[in-house]
């Protein structure tokens, strides 16, 4: 959405106008913008509480800015690291909490000359492409979740089939955090997940973000995955963006 300065305190015509967006879109992407960090996390709190980030690390970080993420070493130089946690895994933001997220911003503060771009893939498109056999197996079934980045971590399980709370439209929830489906045994389970998935990243269901500086974008983690994509040179150059996340509700 051009023409809006969110560094500034939003209308109540404005904010109408981007819920409004995101939820027929999922995404809205405003370009051009110049932002603090309490600057994003004030314009992301228009839509809910927004979430602390790294407690259940013992991480002390200031709350009312958004989070930095970036390819930068303790040493302050650009590296590649393929995290388990997400990174370039097919994911959404935290459903291992059992009220997951509502949407993420993510802002542009730093980019490589090119490249570092991030893809959405619509879950609920993925759903309504289903054969009408795999909607039917599916209905009712519970994926457990669990961070892939910590196996001693409590699951939870959500409905693989999700309702968006919102617009009432089917969605699958599946991704990098889910481990297998209740039910059936692990192995069956985590191997349908992953033609589910394989199902649901195909091309014509994929939103690729080619970022600009100054980018902000939201999106919905209800009814979408996302991934960074590592088609630049990231041990060279630097790839700094700022987050905040609004919590959600339990899926349905």
């Amino acid at each position: 959405m051009a023409g809006i300065d969110l560094a500034q305190a939003l209308s109540a015509e404005q904010k109408d106008a981007i819920g409004a967006a995101f939820l027929a879109h999922h995404i809205v992407v405003f370009p051009e913008q110049s932002l603090t960090r309490e600057q994003q996390f004030a314009f992301a709190a228009n839509f809910g509480e927004v979430e602390a980030h790294g407690v259940h690390r013992g991480e002390n970080k200031r709350y009312g800015v958004a989070h930095v993420m970036s390819n930068l070493g303790a040493d302050g130089k650009p590296t590649f690291r393929v995290s388990k946690a997400a990174n370039y895994h097919w994911h959404t933001d935290k459903p291992y909490h059992p009220a997951p997220p509502m949407l993420t911003t993510l802002y542009a503060v730093e980019l490589p000359p090119s490249g570092g771009d991030t893809e959405f893939a619509n879950m609920a498109l993925a759903y309504a492409a289903l054969p009408e056999e795999t909607r039917r197996r599916i209905a009712g079934l519970r994926v457990v979740f669990r961070p892939a980045f910590d196996a001693s971590r409590l699951a939870v399980d959500h409905p693989l089939v999700r309702t968006h709370p919102d617009t009432g439209r089917k969605s699958l929830y599946i991704g990098n955090h889910s481990s297998h489906i209740l039910g059936l045994p692990e192995a069956e389970g985590a191997a349908f997940l992953g033609e589910l998935l394989e199902h649901a990243t195909q091309r014509q269901f994929v939103y690729v973000q080619r970022w600009q500086l100054g980018d902000l974008i939201m999106w919905d983690n209800r009814c979408l995955l996302h991934r960074a994509v590592a088609n630049y040179e990231a041990d060279k150059y630097r790839r700094v963006m700022h987050r905040s996340i609004v919590g959600g509700t339990v899926p349905f």
